[in-house]
């Protein structure tokens, strides 16, 4: 069975390839992802989105929601990228961009395609267990678990990567699913087999304080409120690219307090619209 790769999985990999870009051009000032502020992970996730949901969009339709984006929070155009003044130096038209910025686009939007491509498998239990798997099920863990003790070098890690909600004191020993223990062993610096767990009774399991199913579960809700968010979100996008020039004016004022330039074609402003949606959500 496959899936989809997550749209946070996505936005990092696009940023760590921008960034690599980026000194390529001795250009040394982009942050790596784990040390990236908020509303640039929020700016890389929203331009995944918009691919994503626009599979036909160009860079320069990618620059026009991200340009549309920027003025609805209020930044201008700078000389220095200043995320406390709000300016920037690439807040103009496309055709008016370097042509090194203009790559950055194509970049990011061939990126995004690349990944959407590849399937994320999600193997099928093993009928028996296999002496040589990599992830040790011992006989006193739940069938169809195993245990996974985090060895990081942070005091704790919580897992933003796979979206299950978890958080890890180094040491800790925990008994997740096999799908998510075999995704955490991927990484051999943060986690190792955990050694075999006590064995509990029902009444003794009743009364445990660990709370892993109880956070991957809340992690599942999380992620099906998610999927119902960026249904919704779609079906906004998809009448908004059936509205007419009033109707565009009349949704961007009352829902975004928003106006167009008067000169602006109808396609201009649905992408436009269509940024005001991948910033703000729809209100």
């Amino acid at each position: 069975m496959s899936k989809l790769m997550s749209v946070a999985l996505m936005a990092m990999v696009c940023h760590e390839a921008n960034r690599a870009y980026c000194q390529s051009l001795g250009d040394d000032s982009q942050p790596a992802w784990a040390d990236a502020p908020q509303w640039q992970k929020d700016s890389a996730e929203a331009g995944v989105k918009m691919h994503l949901a626009n599979p036909d969009a160009t860079p320069a339709d990618s620059h026009a929601s991200w340009l549309a984006g920027k003025e609805a929070d209020g930044w201008t155009y700078g000389p220095v990228k200043d995320a406390d003044a709000k300016t920037h130096p690439c807040f103009m038209p496309y055709d008016d961009l370097p042509a090194e910025q203009k790559a950055k686009d194509f970049i990011f939007r061939g990126v995004v395609h690349a990944l959407a491509a590849v399937p994320i498998t999600v193997e099928a239990e093993p009928e028996q267990r296999p002496s040589s798997a990599k992830v040790l099920i011992v006989d006193d863990v739940q069938a169809g678990y195993a245990l996974v003790e985090y060895i990081g070098r942070r005091e704790s890690w919580k897992d933003h990567l796979y979206q299950t909600g978890l958080t890890f004191e180094r040491g800790q020993v925990r008994s997740v699913p096999h799908d998510i223990a075999r995704k955490l062993l991927r990484h051999g610096d943060m986690f190792a087999v955990g050694k075999t767990a006590p064995r509990t009774t029902k009444a003794t399991k009743a009364a445990s304080t660990d709370d892993t199913d109880a956070l991957l579960e809340e992690a599942g809700k999380r992620q099906e409120e998610q999927r119902t968010e960026l249904s919704d979100l779609q079906d906004l996008r998809d009448r908004v690219m059936l509205m007419d020039k009033a109707a565009l004016r009349e949704f961007a004022t009352n829902n975004y307090r928003q106006t167009f330039g008067s000169r602006d074609t109808v396609d201009v402003m649905r992408t436009k619209a269509i940024g005001f949606i991948d910033q703000y959500g729809a209100v």
